[in-house]
């Protein structure tokens, strides 16, 4: 009797991801509720009941994504200052782990990485979300 092979690391650790089609996708998402004018969050609510599964599939999309909004699902909002001169990073890239891809980020959450807008050669930010 054979035994069969030990399973793949991708296969036990969510780590690498796994083979898939990567399909590029325009969307629009929104700031967290907390980051919008007040004047505007009722309206950004609203929409999110419309068009929600009980999630909020507006402010926090799924997948990988380049910019957009960073999702705060677990933490109040936070500004990231650039270390080199102070200025308000912005998103440049999210790993998420609820993808096709089978990459799991700590305990299922997000990797993010923050740029500063002000010069390309300042140090980027991480952040597990």
């Amino acid at each position: 009797m054979r035994t069969p092979p030990p399973p793949s690391r991708y296969e036990e650790d969510g780590y690498l991801p796994q083979a898939c089609a990567i399909t590029a996708e325009r969307v629009t998402d929104f700031p967290f509720r907390e980051e919008l004018p007040a004047e505007l969050r009722p309206r950004l609510e609203d929409l999110v009941r419309e068009t929600g599964d009980g999630g909020d599939v507006i402010t926090r999309l799924a997948g990988w994504k380049l910019g957009g909004w960073p999702t705060w699902h677990l933490t109040h909002p936070t500004v990231f200052a650039c270390s080199d001169c102070a200025t308000t990073m912005t998103l440049l890239f999210t790993v998420a782990s609820d993808d096709e891809t089978g990459v799991v980020v700590g305990r299922w959450g997000d990797l993010r990485l923050f740029t500063c807008p002000a010069d390309h050669r300042h140090a980027f930010q991480v952040d597990l979300h």
